[in-house]
């Protein structure tokens, strides 16, 4: 029997500080604190462990999924629910592709197709961290508000499912289970449940600018280019919500920071 392929990331449960570093975003301290947190606690088994390390949000947990695995975790029952989901994104890819042959131009980019499905999942994501995050509002203004944001999530999940052909999944995958679980985690009143959704809307601002930079079928493009711009109005109208209420945390300073 052939052997599989050798996952060509970084194994987060093994990985040095240096390696760890290499990772957009990941500083020495997160680094030290990785490395802590597993010298602690065990191996992580899955993402939501990594979830639970301090200072990591969903942004981050994003780059790490992108730069690392769990190497053999990653067949721990914690995992099996990921992989039905990365199935189920697999089905959705290629039905997409084999839709858009009949009409309407494919996209022949397959890296490209699995973005826009990626796509897709996170805004389903983003849709149900929102409704998370609404619970823990009690502001009429700023629930009205993130009510409208998450409703532009979903209609991006539909229009863009239907422009490729396929049914939107039935589950989210498993980053989309870790954005749920870190909004739970984190979204407890209405300043942290802005700053939570400001983390989520990262994500996805960074994943559609990505999305952009791939071969895509004219109408696929404009389409992402105006979901684009709708996650650019979110995380402005939230950013700017943070700053007048005064709820933004203040930076600490450097000589104070070298000292801790």
């Amino acid at each position: 029997m052939a052997k599989a392929p050798r996952d060509p990331r970084i194994d987060l449960n093994n990985a040095t500080s240096e390696e760890l570093e290499a990772i957009e975003g990941i500083d020495g301290e997160r680094a030290r604190l990785i490395i802590e947190h597993r010298s602690e606690r065990g191996t992580f088994r899955s993402w939501e462990d990594v979830l639970s390390v301090p200072g990591i949000d969903s942004v981050l947990l994003g780059k790490l999924q992108e730069g690392s695995s769990l190497g053999a975790a990653a067949m721990s029952p914690a995992e099996g629910a990921g992989d039905a989901a990365r199935e189920g994104a697999g089905t959705a890819t290629g039905a997409a592709k084999t839709k858009r042959s009949g009409g309407g131009g494919e996209i022949g980019d397959m890296t490209a197709l699995e973005q826009i499905v990626g796509l897709i999942l996170l805004d389903m994501a983003a849709a149900e961290a929102y409704r998370v995050a609404i619970a823990a509002c009690k502001t009429p203004e700023i629930k009205r508000q993130l009510e409208a944001f998450r409703g532009d999530h979903e209609r991006h999940a539909r229009e863009l499912s239907d422009a490729l052909g396929a049914s939107l999944p039935d589950q989210p995958d498993e980053r989309g289970q870790c954005i749920r679980r870190y909004t739970e985690l984190s979204a407890r009143e209405e300043r942290t449940a802005l700053v939570a959704m400001r983390g989520n809307e990262e994500l996805t601002n960074d994943a559609y600018a990505s999305a952009l930079a791939s071969d895509l079928p004219d109408d696929v493009r404009r389409m992402v280019e105006a979901n684009w711009q709708d996650e650019r109005r979110h995380i402005r109208w939230i950013n700017e919500e943070i700053r007048t209420r005064g709820w933004e945390l203040p930076e600490v300073p450097a000589a104070l920071a070298e000292a801790a």
